[in-house]
C-alpha cells in the first residue's frame, strides 16, 4: 500500500465507516478472517509533543481491545518488546523494521503505529494512527481476488493493495483524532461508557458522585486511561472494518 492508498484508506474511514462508528461506539469487533490469526501490537511512537504520552500503554490498549475481535487472539505487548530487545529495536518507526520484527515474532500481523495528538486535561485529546503488517502465510491462507477488490467502490472504508504489493508496505492503515469537546465523540463516548457500566470499574466514582448515565460516561472523560481505552476501541473498530473491505468486501457484515 503507497503513502497516498494509506492517506485515501484513512479518509474514507472516517467518511464512510463513520456513518456507524458515530451512531454506535460500542459494537462488537468482527474480523473477515475464516481461520485464527496471531497478531503483536508494538509500542507506539510519541509523535503528540506530549511527554505524557505513554506509547506502551497505548498499545496495550489496543492489544486488549483487538484480542476481542472474532477470530484474533493477540500477544501481550511485553513478548513484542522482549522480541524488539532481542533483535535490537528502540522503536518501530519503518516499514523494514515491522518487517523484521514481524518476521522475529512468526506472527500472522502486527500492528503499529504513532501517537499524534496527546492532551489530558478534561476535555481530552487524543490522536492515534495505526498500520497493519501481515505475514505471507497469513496472506496466502486467505486468498483475496484483487480483480473483484479492484472493483470495490473506496467510499466504503479501505482501498485494496496492488497485486504486486511490495514486502515493504503495510496491507492497512487507519487513523483518527478525539476531541471529547465535539458531540460527536461525546455521543460515541457515552454509548461506550454505558455499555461497560464505567462506574463499577474506576476507582474515582467515590470522589465523582454523578447520577446514573451521567456518572458512568464523564468517568471516562475525565480518566485518560479510560479515554484512551475508548479511542483504542473505535481505531480497533475501523481496522476490522477496513480489514473486512480489504479481504471480504462482498461480505455482510454482522447485525449489531
Amino acid at each position: 500500500m503507497t503513502s497516498e492508498q494509506v492517506m485515501l484508506t484513512a479518509a474514507a474511514l472516517l467518511i464512510g465507516g463513520c456513518q456507524w462508528i458515530s451512531g454506535s461506539g460500542a459494537d462488537p469487533l468482527y474480523s473477515p478472517y475464516p481461520t485464527r490469526r496471531v497478531w503483536a501490537v508494538a509500542p507506539l511512537r510519541n509523535e503528540s509533543g506530549s511527554l505524557q504520552a505513554d506509547g506502551v500503554l497505548l498499545a496495550d490498549h489496543l492489544a486488549r481491545q483487538l484480542e476481542n475481535a472474532s477470530n484474533i487472539d493477540v500477544l501481550p505487548v511485553n513478548r513484542t518488546l522482549a522480541a524488539m530487545e532481542t533483535i535490537g529495536l528502540a522503536e518501530v518507526s519503518s516499514p523494514e523494521q515491522a518487517l523484521r520484527l514481524l518476521g522475529a515474532m512468526d506472527v500472522d500481523g502486527l500492528v503499529v503505529g504513532m501517537i499524534t495528538a496527546y492532551d489530558p486535561y478534561d476535555p481530552p485529546k487524543l490522536g492515534l494512527a495505526i498500520e497493519l503488517y501481515t505475514s505471507q502465510r497469513s496472506e496466502q491462507a486467505n486468498p483475496v481476488d484483487v480483480r473483484q477488490l479492484t472493483r470495490a467502490a473506496t467510499d466504503e472504508a479501505g482501498l485494496p493493495p496492488p497485486a504486486d504489493r511490495g514486502v515493504h508496505q503495510p496491507v492497512n492503515a487507519v487513523s483518527a483524532f478525539f476531541d471529547a469537546a465535539d458531540p460527536n465523540v461525546r455521543s460515541m463516548l457515552r454509548r461506550y461508557a454505558e455499555d461497560r457500566g464505567a462506574d463499577r470499574k474506576d476507582g474515582l466514582k467515590e470522589r465523582y458522585l454523578y447520577r446514573g448515565e451521567d456518572r458512568q460516561w464523564h468517568l471516562y472523560r475525565i480518566s485518560m486511561d479510560l479515554y484512551s481505552e475508548f479511542v483504542s476501541y473505535v481505531v480497533s473498530w475501523r481496522l476490522m472494518f477496513a480489514e473486512q473491505q480489504r479481504v471480504a468486501p462482498q461480505a455482510t457484515p454482522p447485525a449489531r
